[in-house]
């Protein structure tokens, strides 16, 4: 959010931006003078995995964009972007390449925040051309370069209230900072304009979760990752965790697992190979006095439709 203040000697306008930051609920029973002993001692064992089915349909559990309710629930731009340009082609006049990408990419990134933001949390994000008409969102933006620009130093800038970061030219990157997470990607430049992603988790959903939470792609095939955090229904020393996904290829997913109190800091990470069509994956914590939350940041691999099904800490 932006505000105008008037400063009191010069009286000259000056722009305020208010941050937002990324938050999590702590639990009661957590204490914050024994957590740093919790998550100093924090530990994940092997991960197992189970088949459970090797079909994917990609419409359960998903919802439909709410730019276009007419069309099916899709994971990949692609889709959307064939429909769309058999609707109102590319003219060069009023409807220019770019458009169509960033339309498609839309289409997908709402559905997804959506899922998102029905399990009690809030992402917030856009996908269109930050030279024009800008990508911002909320506090974050992408730098309004020129397509060509870009292209020729090879990466775009990310700019956040805690810093900047880089993201490849048709890539992807994670802009974590202690109390921030935010992620960009870029999927096509021109010459001048160019289409990008922002996105930005303002309250991580927490386990259980039941209900299906889709991972973004953008048409160039970058898949972003997802936060949760993983929070024990009680106090104690070793928990179970079960996780459902489900993939349209064979892929290995990456899983950090963050400091709640400097998201900067993994504590663990653990990779694991899922098979396409739905897998369980089960493994256990443990830490003394008790298992801390923590946040899962769950990265599929690129070019796949990921879905996770379930999430929950027993």
């Amino acid at each position: 959010m932006f505000r105008l203040s008037r400063n009191p000697v010069y009286g000259e306008e000056e722009l305020t931006v208010r941050f937002y930051p990324t938050v999590i609920r702590r639990p009661l029973w957590m204490r914050p003078f024994t957590l740093r002993t919790a998550l100093e001692r924090f530990y994940v064992s092997d991960l197992r995995v189970r088949e459970i089915s090797r079909e994917f349909i990609v419409e359960r559990g998903l919802l439909r964009s709410p730019y276009k309710p007419e069309f099916p629930p899709r994971l990949n731009p692609e889709d959307y972007l064939r429909e769309i340009s058999g609707l109102d082609p590319i003219d060069g006049v009023e409807i220019v390449e770019w458009m169509h990408i960033s339309a498609a990419e839309n289409m997908v990134l709402q559905a997804r925040l959506a899922e998102y933001n029905r399990l009690g949390s809030q992402a917030v994000g856009n996908a269109t051309d930050p030279r024009y008409p800008g990508l911002v969102v909320e506090d974050c933006r992408i730098k309004d370069d020129r397509g060509v620009e870009v292209r020729r130093r090879g990466y775009a800038i990310a700019i956040t209230p805690r810093g900047e970061y880089h993201v490849p030219a048709e890539g992807k990157a994670t802009g974590v900072f202690n109390d921030l997470i935010t992620w960009s990607s870029v999927s096509a430049t021109m010459s001048v304009q160019w289409t990008a992603t922002l996105i930005k988790w303002k309250s991580l959903a927490e386990t259980p979760i039941t209900k299906t939470v889709g991972f973004y792609r953008d048409r160039r095939g970058n898949v972003a990752p997802n936060f949760f955090v993983q929070l024990p229904t009680r106090p104690k020393l070793v928990a179970t965790v079960r996780m459902k996904l489900s993939s349209n290829r064979d892929q290995r997913v990456q899983i950090n697992f963050r400091d709640p109190t400097n998201y900067m800091n993994v504590l663990g990470s653990r990779s694991v190979d899922v098979a396409s069509g739905s897998s369980e994956i089960t493994y256990t914590v443990s830490a003394f006095p008790y298992v801390p939350p923590v946040i899962a940041e769950i990265q599929p691999e690129n070019s796949t439709d990921t879905k996770l099904e379930e999430y929950v800490v027993i």
